[in-house]
């Protein structure tokens, strides 16, 4: 299958995972002195390769470790969904992995009482419709820019990008969001060898302190922080930027 990955830089690899419904366009602005920057877009995403009926974790994870086999152990920094993914892989292919750094991830989200409360799965439902039309009619990225719905706190780039990720955005990726199943079964209880850090958001956030307080008692090594009035996307939000690469750099 045909993935879409994306490197500058040279040193040692830290792999990115966009979140859902994204690309790894959302990373393009950041760039590591001294280090190889691998960007990733998994399958139904971007200009990587559709594949109706295989947009679940594992199969996220394995797109992810079909990229680390090629360009060896790395460091992963995922958002939400990559979140996950990056938990994921470290589980099953622990010696890819030098450690995590994670931009609020949903690891409890597939948990059936966890998605069904969700405030969320209406966003994504109107996203989905969304996309279908701006699809159908053959609209530009700049139309979609101009379209969408926004708050204020996004980037310029960032807009940029989501507009670029909704137009090529399988939109069946969205119907696993939907209905649960895409990060349903994640294995929030066996061993992750490696160093984790959890930036969480501060807003809406897709791993409360509730979640965080789960995750202590089992993976009491990982280290949770939080970005005071950050949105879910906090490496898209101008006031939460600034922290979040400091965070990044530092863990590095």
């Amino acid at each position: 299958m045909s993935l879409h990955v994306e490197c500058e830089g040279a040193g040692e690899p830290v792999l990115f995972l966009h979140g859902v419904s994204g690309s790894g366009a959302t990373y393009r602005w950041l760039t590591l002195e001294g280090r190889r920057a691998v960007r990733l877009t998994f399958r139904g995403h971007g200009a990587s390769a559709r594949r109706p009926g295989t947009y679940r974790v594992p199969d996220y994870a394995q797109d992810a470790i079909s990229v680390l086999d090629e360009i060896g152990p790395a460091a992963i920094v995922g958002h939400s969904l990559g979140g996950v993914t990056a938990w994921t892989v470290a589980q099953r292919r622990p010696e890819l992995v030098t450690k995590l750094f994670l931009e609020d991830p949903p690891l409890f989200g597939g948990e059936p009482e966890i998605h069904a409360a969700s405030t969320s799965i209406r966003h994504f439902v109107d996203q989905q419709a969304a996309v279908r039309v701006w699809q159908a009619r053959g609209a530009t990225e700049a139309e979609i820019e101009a379209e969408l719905v926004l708050d204020g706190t996004q980037t310029p780039d960032a807009i940029a990008a989501h507009a670029y990720a909704l137009r090529h955005l399988d939109p069946e990726v969205l119907d696993r969001v939907i209905d649960g199943t895409c990060v349903a079964g994640t294995d929030t209880t066996s061993a992750v060898s490696v160093p984790v850090l959890i930036v969480g958001a501060d807003e809406g956030s897709a791993f409360p302190e509730a979640h965080a307080a789960r995750l202590a008692q089992t993976h009491p090594a990982a280290t949770v922080v939080r970005i005071p009035g950050a949105p879910h996307t906090i490496h898209d939000t101008a006031a939460a930027r600034g922290e979040y690469v400091e965070r990044l750099l530092a863990f590095l």
